[in-house]
């Protein structure tokens, strides 16, 4: 059967992330039949999941949809540390509320362009091709979206306190109950691993302990 697409070798791949999960079902559904030619990834909830999909996989995804509003990691954080470490993944913020409100938030984050999920399915769609290509969404008035590249290479540049991808999971596994040997274990890394990112995300936050880590943690997520 020829390929209707008019693409050679495999289909580009996307991710949606948003923690509303009947919005996000609804949304994978809505764009599976708009975009016949993106092979659309099991959809996440979690900002945490987003970060390690992005930055610990050997195949990130080509396009990360990405909602603001996340239960365990806000979007701009989640949107920040996978630039940090990827320069390749197009990111488009999604969000039900204005777009304005966001879009600067979102541009400085290192994410490619903004839509609204109130937008027309087609308008969706010719954004979600337009950063999946190399080009940006979204541009108007003091907000200037940037290409993954070149976000990606600001965002290393730039020296500041943040956490990094990796200690965001960390952070976030320990905060919701898990032992050291079990983070470890989720994330195929070491114990020593696991208790080395912890130390570090508590410094960077400004707490005194691992057990005082939880709670910086949580209120970082709250603002």
């Amino acid at each position: 059967m020829p390929d209707i697409s008019g693409q050679d070798g495999p289909k580009p791949t996307m991710l949606i992330m948003d923690n509303d999960r009947m919005a996000l079902m609804a949304l994978q559904s809505i764009l599976s039949k708009a975009l016949p030619d993106f092979e659309l990834l099991p959809p996440v909830s979690e900002g945490s999941k987003a970060i390690q999909l992005c930055t610990a996989t050997k195949h990130p995804p080509a396009v990360l949809l990405a909602d603001i509003a996340m239960n365990d990691i806000n979007g701009p954080d989640v949107v920040r540390a996978i630039r940090r470490e990827n320069a390749t993944t197009a990111i488009l913020a999604i969000t039900a509320s204005i777009v304005g409100r966001h879009a600067q938030e979102m541009a400085r984050a290192g994410a490619q362009g903004i839509m609204s999920k109130n937008d027309d399915v087609r308008l969706q769609a010719v954004a979600i091709r337009q950063v999946q290509t190399g080009k940006i969404w979204g541009d108007g008035g003091d907000v200037r979206f940037e290409t993954a590249a070149v976000a990606s290479a600001r965002i290393k540049a730039e020296k500041d306190n943040r956490l990094s991808a990796r200690e965001m999971e960390v952070a976030e596994l320990w905060s919701r109950g898990r032992t050291m040997p079990q983070i470890a274990a989720e994330l195929s890394i070491t114990e020593t691993t696991v208790r080395t990112h912890l130390m570090r995300a508590a410094d960077k936050l400004g707490a005194g302990n691992l057990k005082e880590l939880i709670g910086a943690w949580i209120r970082m997520n709250l603002h």
